[in-house]
C-alpha cells in the first residue's frame, strides 16, 4: 500500500511538472536602439498554473548579452533567466531520399570507370603518335646514307607503309571508343543531376534545419493560477543608429525646412518586423564607472621642447561662439517676395516622435513602426520634418577662403532636441553640397553654414605703402595695414559679416599694437576683428585694420605673415 502511494505522490509530480512547462516563440514587438547597440523587447501573454512554471522562449537573437536579459510577470514572481541552446535531433531519411543515394553511388562508379577507360584510348593514341613521329623522321627514311643500297631502301619503304597503315587503323577505332564514351559520360552526368534534383526536393519536404535553436529559458513561481503578460528584455551590441539631417531653403523665404533622419542598422539574426522603435542617445558600451583621482606628484626634470606648444593657442573659427549682438538683426531675403508659391513643406499637424528627457539620455518615441531587416544596411527613419525661423546673413573670412558664406542663424535652438551630425543642403530643391551641425555650445544662438555664394567678390590684400618695418635701437617695428573689399554683385541688400584677426603672443618680449580697426569689434584675447555690414545691390564695402609687432632685433618671430 505504502509503495503504491509513493508511486502515485512520484506520478501525480511529474504530471504537475510537465504541464508548468511551456515553449513560445514571440516576435519582437519594440527595439530601442542605442548610438551603439539596441535593446530588444517582447510581450507575450501567459495563462500559468499555480506553483513554478518554466517559460522556453525560442526564436531570440545569437548576439544577446546573458548578463543583460530582464524578465517581468504580473502576478508572479520571475526566479531565474538563462540563455541556452537546443540542438534538434536529425530526422531519418526517407526510403525515396535512400533509393535516390543508391543510384547516386552506382552512377559516380559508373562515371569512375568510364573515366579510366578514356584515359586508357588516350594514352594508346599518343604512343601511336609518338611512334609515327618516330618512323617519319627516321635518316634512313630520309634518304641521308648515301650508300645505302636501293634494295634497303625499298625494303624501309614498305615496311613503313605497313606500319603507318596499322597505326592508322588502331587510332581510328580509339577515336570511335572515346566518342561512345564520352556520350555515355554524358549520359550519366544527366542522370546524376536528375537524382540529386530528387534528392534536394524530398530533403527540403522533409528534414528541419539543424542549425542551433537560441533559447532564453524563464523561471516563474505563481501562488495561484494567474493570466498576464511576460515583459522580457535583452541587449545585443550588433545594431546602432547614426543621426543625419536634409536643411532645405528656398528663395524668398525666412525659414528652413529641416528633415531630422536617423540612419539605422542592425546585424541581430532577427529580422524586425512592425515594431516600435525608440532611438536613444545613450551609449550602453560606455563604463559607468566614476574615475577616481590618484596623487599628482611634483618631481624635477629635463623641459620639454616649446616647438609642440607654438600652435596650440592658435584660434580656431566657431560660428557658434558668435554673440547675439555680433551679427544684424534684419533678416535676409533672398529674392523678391513674390515668390510664394514656391513654399516650403507645412510642419506636420501630427508629430512623429515624442521626446523624453531624462537625466541620462534623450529618447526619440517614433509614431510609425517599422521593419528593419537583419542585413547591417542603413535604413532611413524620419524622426521629424519641420519649418524653422531662420535670420540669414553672409559670413567671409578672406584670409582663409576667398568665397562668402551662407549662414543661418537659429534662436531657441534647445527646444529642437539636435545633435551633432552630417547634414545635406538643398536650395531651391537643387542638392548644394554638405555642413556640420553642432549644437554643442553655451551659446543661445546657432549658426548653420548654408553653403558657398560664388557670385560675391571678396578680396584681402596687403597695403604695400602702409606696410614697413624699421629697426630703433634694440627693438624692430613691423606695421601692416591690410584692406578688405566686398563686392556685392546681387539685386539685393545682404546683411553681411566680415571676420579678421591680428596675431597674439604671450612672449613680454613681443609687443603687439591694434592701431586702427576701422569700427570693427575687437576682442583682444582671441585678437579676432569683427565688421558687420549691410551691403546695399551691386554696392562695394571696403574695410581696414592696422597692426604693429614690436620685438628685440636679434630675434627671429616665427608665424608673422
Amino acid at each position: 500500500m505504502k509503495f503504491t502511494t509513493v508511486f502515485a505522490l512520484c506520478f501525480s509530480s511529474i504530471i504537475s511538472f510537465a504541464q508548468n512547462t511551456k515553449t513560445i516563440k514571440p516576435k519582437p514587438n519594440k527595439a530601442t536602439v542605442y548610438l551603439s547597440g539596441a535593446e530588444i523587447a517582447y510581450l507575450e501573454s501567459l495563462t500559468l498554473p499555480t506553483g513554478t512554471s518554466e517559460i522556453t522562449v525560442e526564436g531570440v537573437s545569437p548576439y544577446l548579452d546573458e548578463t543583460s536579459i530582464s524578465a517581468y510577470f504580473k502576478g508572479g514572481l520571475v526566479i531565474d533567466t538563462k540563455k541556452t541552446l537546443y540542438y534538434p535531433e536529425q530526422p531519418k531519411k526517407n526510403n525515396n531520399i535512400q533509393k535516390y543515394i543508391i543510384f547516386i553511388e552506382r552512377i559516380t562508379d559508373s562515371l569512375e570507370e568510364t573515366g579510366y577507360l578514356m584515359k586508357d584510348c588516350n594514352n594508346k593514341l599518343s604512343a601511336f603518335a609518338r611512334e609515327e613521329s618516330l618512323l617519319l623522321n627516321n635518316r634512313l627514311i630520309k634518304g641521308e646514307f648515301a650508300k645505302d643500297s636501293l634494295g634497303l631502301l625499298k625494303a624501309s619503304l614498305d615496311l613503313l607503309r605497313a606500319r603507318l597503315t596499322n597505326i592508322d587503323e588502331q587510332e581510328l577505332i580509339l577515336e570511335r571508343k572515346v566518342n561512345k564514351l564520352y556520350k555515355i559520360q554524358t549520359a550519366l552526368n544527366q542522370r546524376k543531376t536528375y537524382f540529386e534534383l530528387l534528392q534536394n526536393d524530398n530533403s527540403d519536404n522533409n528534414s528541419i534545419s539543424f542549425n542551433p535553436i537560441h533559447q532564453i529559458i524563464v523561471t516563474i513561481e505563481t501562488t495561484q493560477a494567474v493570466t498576464g503578460n511576460l515583459s522580457l528584455k535583452y541587449y545585443v551590441g550588433s545594431a546602432g543608429w547614426m543621426p543625419q539631417y536634409d536643411i532645405q531653403a528656398v528663395s524668398g523665404k525666412d525659414k528652413i525646412q529641416l528633415v531630422y533622419r536617423a540612419q539605422v542598422y542592425q546585424n541581430t539574426g532577427l529580422d524586425w518586423k512592425d515594431v516600435a522603435l525608440t532611438l536613444s542617445t545613450s551609449n550602453p558600451t560606455l563604463s559607468n564607472t566614476k574615475p577616481i583621482l590618484s596623487e599628482w606628484n611634483l618631481f624635477f626634470g629635463y623641459p620639454n621642447s616649446y616647438v609642440n606648444d607654438m600652435y596650440k593657442n592658435a584660434p580656431v573659427t566657431n560660428y557658434n561662439n558668435l554673440g547675439r549682438a555680433q551679427m544684424n538683426k534684419k533678416s535676409l531675403k533672398l529674392e523678391d517676395a513674390a515668390k510664394d508659391d514656391a513654399e516650403l513643406n507645412e510642419i506636420p499637424t501630427v508629430p512623429l516622435f515624442t521626446v523624453n528627457d531624462n537625466f541620462l539620455r534623450t529618447e526619440y518615441e517614433i509614431k510609425t513602426k517599422y521593419s528593419i531587416a537583419s542585413d547591417n544596411k542603413a535604413h532611413n527613419v524620419i524622426i521629424n520634418n519641420l519649418e524653422i525661423p531662420v535670420s540669414l546673413a553672409y559670413l567671409a573670412v578672406p584670409k582663409l577662403d576667398k568665397d562668402a558664406f551662407l549662414m543661418g542663424k537659429i534662436v531657441d535652438w534647445e527646444d529642437l532636441n539636435l545633435i551633432p551630425a552630417a547634414a545635406k543642403i538643398y536650395f531651391d530643391e537643387s542638392y548644394i553640397g554638405t555642413t556640420t551641425i553642432d549644437p554643442v555650445s553655451t551659446k543661445d544662438t546657432l549658426y548653420i553654414n548654408l553653403g558657398r555664394d560664388k557670385s560675391i567678390i571678396v578680396k584681402r590684400q596687403n597695403i604695400k605703402e602702409k606696410c614697413k618695418e624699421q629697426t630703433l635701437g634694440e627693438y624692430k617695428t613691423i606695421t601692416k595695414t591690410i584692406e578688405i573689399t566686398v563686392r556685392n554683385t546681387k539685386g539685393i541688400e545682404l546683411d553681411f559679416e566680415i571676420e579678421d584677426q591680428i596675431p597674439i603672443t604671450t612672449d613680454p618680449n613681443i609687443k603687439i599694437t591694434l592701431i586702427d580697426s576701422d569700427n570693427a569689434t575687437y576682442n583682444p584675447v582671441t585678437g579676432k576683428l569683427t565688421w558687420p555690414k549691410n551691403i546695399k545691390p551691386k554696392d562695394t564695402k571696403k574695410v581696414r585694420f592696422t597692426f604693429e609687432v614690436k620685438y628685440p632685433k636679434d630675434k627671429f618671430i616665427s608665424g608673422l605673415l
